[in-house]
């Protein structure tokens, strides 16, 4: 049987999806001994993985009967995906906890935090839509005031200009959309060694972001 890795590669950018591809790497603030990760590091923030710059590429969703198997293993999260990788995309170098972002797809989000004391957003945003805080009025009524929304940074900090946003240290909601993103699950030891070692693709599992570190 003669196999063309071409046809697949055809086949799979036709009707896959735009992705960022983040490769990680053990943080260097992981204890040698315990593999530990420094709860106080700025790079990682404890999750004891980095991950390097985004690439583009394509994967493929794969379909319900894949995603079924997969189920069968007894190892499912909600949320999981089955992909199939075309070997002519750079995240077919894909490797255990690396980060994909799907950016043809996005999805609501809220959730709070604290000016002057909340680090970056863990996540990629497509924008911002609503911030507010909790105001209490001198009859001791409390109502949502929205402030201005801050603009993000190259860390993903919200940042406001002087005068502008929640006070120092006032908690505040902030909404919007982002882009959902996975990671990796699982081992990837070594190449196909099937087919005389062509570059035929392949199907990996991605699991949501936000359960990093949770399901490991």
């Amino acid at each position: 049987m003669q196999l063309n890795p071409g046809h697949f590669n055809r086949f799979l950018n036709g009707l896959g999806q735009h992705t960022q591809w983040r490769a990680a790497i053990d943080c260097p603030c992981r204890n040698p001994h315990s593999g530990g990760a420094d709860q106080a590091c700025q790079i990682c923030r404890g999750a004891g993985q980095a991950w390097s710059d985004p690439v583009a590429g394509i994967v493929a969703l794969s379909g319900q009967k894949q995603q079924r198997e997969w189920a069968a293993f007894g190892l499912w999260e909600s949320g999981d995906l089955v992909v199939t990788i075309p070997s002519d995309s750079p995240i077919y170098a894909l490797g255990e906890f690396d980060r994909v972002t799907f950016t043809d797809s996005s999805e609501p989000f809220s959730l709070t935090q604290v000016r002057g004391k909340s680090g970056p957003m863990a996540f990629p945003v497509l924008r911002l839509d609503r911030c507010v805080v909790r105001v209490t009025d001198a009859e001791g009524v409390m109502s949502l005031v929205d402030v201005d929304l801050p603009t993000l940074d190259a860390s993903n900090q919200p940042v406001w200009a002087a005068g502008q946003g929640p006070d120092t240290l006032q908690t505040y909601s902030l909404s919007g959309r982002k882009y959902p993103e996975y990671y990796a699950y699982g081992n990837f030891p070594q190449d196909r060694a099937h087919h005389q070692g062509l570059d035929l693709p392949r199907k990996v599992i991605l699991r949501r972001f936000d359960l990093f570190g949770r399901t490991r």
